[in-house]
């Protein structure tokens, strides 16, 4: 007669562990302003001290959390949060709008902490013609590259704008015209990232 066999002590251990890693990678990106996954999880580890022997939680486990916090923890602060930086999307996005602007990011993904930025794509033909832009509306910017993942590990740096609109951070990416189909990927998914039109956010703002 075979004994069921009983659940490894170890492995229960080892499942406590990843979770705590998660939930207090969560912590820090709530109350740090953190906006990189795995600097989150490094400081986790090494806050915890659990040593890093096993895989780590991944992106998107630890985005659930940090929804779970920002709900549970600030539900005020998110909702007041969120209505603001949708309302500069779309007044951004009005302002750009012969570069047929998309939001993209955390704020479209519902992860909104004091540090979340405004993230928008633009589709110009030069990106001198978006500087003159910011020239024409006396908007003053600094520039800079960002790195973009596509599918097939293939990478880009994409010329892009920071500024600052009533005391929120703001990025606009300026991508080539004829690249508005072909999105890049999702830093905690994996995916194509999720693009919003002005009409859409438009909506959005209106139900926030």
């Amino acid at each position: 007669m075979k004994t069921r066999r009983r659940p490894s002590l170890h492995l229960n251990s080892f499942e406590h562990r990843r979770l705590a890693v998660c939930e207090e990678a969560a912590r820090i990106m709530h109350q740090q302003g953190i906006r990189d996954f795995q600097t989150a999880k490094t400081k986790a580890v090494e806050r915890l001290g659990v040593g890093r022997r096993f895989p780590l939680p991944s992106n998107r486990e630890v985005e659930r959390a940090l929804q779970q916090r920002l709900r549970l923890f600030s539900a005020e602060f998110w909702s007041d949060r969120c209505r603001l930086l949708w309302r500069l999307a779309t007044e951004i996005m009005e302002t750009f709008s012969a570069y047929e602007p998309r939001v993209v990011g955390a704020l479209l993904r519902g992860i909104v902490t004091e540090k979340t930025p405004v993230e928008i794509h633009l589709f110009s033909d030069s990106p001198e013609e978006i500087s003159d832009s910011f020239m024409q509306h006396r908007i003053p910017y600094e520039c800079f590259d960002k790195r973009v993942r596509y599918r097939r590990n293939r990478y880009a740096m994409i010329p892009a704008f920071r500024f600052a609109c009533e005391d929120v951070s703001v990025e606009l990416l300026a991508f080539a015209r004829n690249s508005i189909r072909e999105a890049p990927l999702c830093p905690v998914e994996g995916q194509p990232m999720l693009r919003v039109s002005l009409p859409r956010a438009r909506e959005i703002m209106a139900s926030t």
